[in-house]
């Protein structure tokens, strides 16, 4: 890859987090899009992460905002972040339960 390639790679970084503090305004369905992207590669399940979204819109906006801020830690290791029900959740889902 040529250095201008390269400069223009970086150019165009993406962040998981990006996306979903994009989306935190935005209507519930870029909302979950930007979770399915946002969450490809997490150990939580964009799933899990949306049905929690179907509460109060003040709780979902405290919510995002600690999802974005584990995202932006480690956009891959995010479980330990999450509160307890999501990571009760994410366990039973891996388990098959």
């Amino acid at each position: 890859m040529s250095e201008q390639e390269q400069e223009k790679k970086q150019e165009y970084a993406f962040h998981p987090a990006d996306l979903i503090e994009y989306a935190m305004d935005k209507p519930i369905g870029a909302a979950r899009a930007a979770l399915r992207v946002g969450l490809e590669d997490a150990d939580v399940d964009h799933d899990i992460i949306i049905a929690e979204l179907m509460g109060n819109m003040e709780l979902n906006q405290r919510f995002l905002k600690k999802l974005t801020g584990a995202l932006r830690k480690n956009p891959n290791k995010i479980i330990g972040e999450m509160p307890d029900r999501i990571q009760t959740l994410q366990v039973e889902r891996d388990l098959g339960i």
